[in-house]
């Protein structure tokens, strides 16, 4: 009965949260081409509305790639109970050694939380730095964005 409540639970809240992510996703999906689909000149095609769409893709994915691949080297892990002190488990092969040894891998700190607070502080200091410059770009002419 308490698994049923808490898969009902975690339905509630990720339902919801998932629904938001996709409609915002989506919106900004259609107004990015919508703007491409504006500066692009008619006379090559959809050429360069394919070479933005694949820049903005590239400018968009690789991030997402790296923060991944961050959050191993991010997670602090520690050994507990192994019979050979001072080993740590940093990497598959020291979390290896540390079970050999009777251990158990145990985490100290998720690296996605490290992460997620190092993203968050990076992109309000981000805002703050750049935040008129990038406002400014919305008031440019239609003219200065399409290619001569």
């Amino acid at each position: 009965m308490r698994a049923n409540r808490v898969c009902f639970t975690n339905c509630v809240i990720c339902f919801p949260s998932l629904l938001y992510r996709q409609v915002t996703l989506y919106c900004m999906f259609v107004s990015i081409m919508a703007f491409h689909a504006r500066i692009s000149d008619p006379r090559v095609g959809g050429t360069y509305l394919t070479l933005l769409n694949t820049l903005t893709n590239l400018g968009g994915n690789w991030c997402q790639t790296l923060a991944l691949w961050l959050v191993d080297g991010l997670t602090w892990t520690s050994c507990v109970g192994a019979s050979i002190p001072g080993l740590h488990c940093s990497s598959k092969t020291s979390a290896k050694d540390c079970t050999n040894a009777g251990g158990v891998c145990q985490t100290l700190i998720d690296g996605y939380y490290v992460e997620s607070i190092v993203c968050v502080v990076i992109g309000i200091l981000w805002l703050r730095w750049k935040g008129q410059q990038t406002r400014a770009l919305q008031d440019l002419p239609e003219s200065v964005w399409r290619y001569q």
